[in-house]
């Protein structure tokens, strides 16, 4: 007999099994409860017609999102000064947006009816994987916060990471709650024990190399020091901070000697570059550079009207990079002029950065190249792997003081572990109020500091050569693969629904 409890799920279970799925999720990482969340979530749809599967659909992405990145109104409000309402209001919108994508999935695999047919096991996680991907690459300019595949990091499916990517391992999560829904709804004992073969196929991944092993060492390991000033945000601008924030800076940056890399967190100084360019910095490049050392520090920069948010080198080696993919709402605003007043909440210099080249010198090290991202640039997989492709390792710089104490730390350092991982390199990276860590390249966090600590990090980090399948290829045979499926089905299915 199949599962009751698959049977006796209702519709106003729906949110709670939203929430159920936060929980697989940093800081939590009870994965083990998603899983059976979603295949509950299967069986609702599989007996429900498209247009209420939708609102099913929506009602579990709604309250998924919206204990998945609560954070907002944090940054929003508390440290953006933005009203209460209009906090709350940008947590909710944003999170009823995301949910969509859910309402989508659930509409289109039950007007396919794939929860009942064969093809829904290769039709379910594409569909999943397909919206994954739209709303990781264009929602609000790319938002995959939350990806399924984040949730087996500490598992034997993490070594999928360097072969199919984030997104792929989600592939692989929504066939499994798959399988655990077949097993609960089919009646045929054969058909269960086969089920229940796929529940046991993760352990074969077991078989596959270590993403350290795709790539090769080369060269001597390098000395790295992280620091974290750990200036909290509601300081951050005031004027009495800049000259804090320097001394700060220079003081820490003595203890992190010796070091071949030193690295400060993004906008460290809220001075512009300019500024500060013939005095503290020139000092700062003529004390690195007598060291042979160089020094990655996060500021702003302004180039005639345009205002960059940017890492710039000094010391031994020079150079700048650009950020490329600025936060909605934070960075940018993607709403019309005569809304902006209303959206004028972060209380920083400037409304609306400037969007990097989308091509850059790289940045270097000891001779080395790096892959620097910053921000959350590094939640965007197929971006970074094509900077790590030439890179020794990977660097992100970054200020996650804008969520306080809030679960957004640690789900950013889930994607720093994910990108090591995709790109078989160590990951050093650097948080204003923490986490900082430095990452090897089976995505394990060697060393790392205390949140809302002044710390400096010292460690070795092995510089790699070599690809990845997940360097060469990215996510292309993810979207081609669910976009031919998916084609495949719709040609097979309307003309069967037409002549009905």
């Amino acid at each position: 007999m199949p599962f009751p409890i698959l049977h006796r799920v209702r519709g106003w279970m729906s949110p709670v099994l939203g929430v159920l799925a936060t929980l697989g999720f940093a800081p939590y990482g009870q994965w083990y409860l998603t899983l059976p969340a979603l295949a509950l979530l299967f069986s609702l749809l599989a007996r429900t017609p498209p247009g209420r599967a939708a609102l099913l659909g929506w009602l579990f992405g709604f309250a998924h999102f919206g204990t998945g990145v609560y954070w907002v109104y944090i940054s929003t409000h508390v440290y953006g000064g933005a009203p209460v309402w209009l906090g709350v209001a940008l947590a909710l919108a944003l999170s009823a947006g995301l949910a969509a994508f859910y309402a989508v999935f659930s509409s289109v695999c039950t007007a396919l009816d794939l929860f009942r047919r064969p093809v829904g096991w290769a039709a379910v996680p594409a569909v999943w994987v397909l919206l994954e991907l739209i709303r990781g690459r264009y929602f609000f300019d790319g938002f995959p916060w939350l990806s399924l595949g984040e949730l087996l990091l500490n598992t034997p499916l993490a070594r999928l990471a360097p072969v199919l990517g984030v997104h792929g391992i989600s592939a692989v999560v929504v066939l499994l709650a798959y399988a655990l829904f077949r097993i609960g709804v089919e009646p045929d004992t054969r058909r269960r024990v086969w089920a229940g073969a796929v529940l046991l196929t993760p352990a074969l991944t077991l078989l596959l190399p270590k993403p350290s092993e795709w790539t090769k060492p080369e060269g001597n390991p390098m000395t790295v020091a992280l620091v974290q000033s750990d200036i909290r945000q509601d300081e951050k601008w005031l004027p009495s901070m800049r000259y804090e924030a320097l001394v700060r800076h220079w003081r820490l940056t003595q203890q992190a000697w010796p070091a071949d890399l030193v690295v400060w967190p993004e906008v460290a100084l809220t001075q512009p570059y300019h500024q500060l360019r013939e005095g503290f910095l020139a000092d700062l490049d003529k004390q690195a550079a007598a060291r042979n050392a160089t020094v990655l520090l996060g500021i702003l920069v302004a180039d005639g009207d345009r205002h960059y948010n940017s890492v710039v080198a000094v010391g031994a080696a020079q150079g700048r990079y650009d950020k490329r993919h600025l936060v909605p709402f934070g960075e940018y605003f993607p709403i019309p002029g005569f809304l902006r007043p209303l959206m004028d909440v972060l209380g920083t210099p400037y409304e609306d950065f400037s969007v990097g080249a989308a091509q850059q010198v790289p940045l270097t090290a000891g001779g080395r190249r790096l892959a620097v991202s910053i921000c959350f640039e590094d939640v965007f997989g197929d971006d970074v792997r094509r900077d790590a492709r030439t890179a020794a390792y990977l660097v992100n710089v970054t200020n996650d003081a804008w969520f306080g104490r809030s679960s957004a730390p640690h789900q950013h350092l889930q994607f720093s572990r994910l990108r090591a991982m995709e790109n078989g390199r160590w990951m050093a990276r650097v948080a204003n109020t923490g986490i900082s860590a430095l990452i090897d390249p089976d995505g394990k966090v060697v060393m790392r500091t205390s949140q809302f600590a002044q710390q400096v990090l010292r460690g070795t980090v092995q510089p790699r050569r070599g690809l990845t399948p997940y360097q060469r290829w990215g996510d292309a045979p993810l979207w081609g693969g669910s976009l031919v499926l998916l084609l495949i089905l719709l040609l097979r299915f309307y003309p069967r629904r037409t002549s009905a």
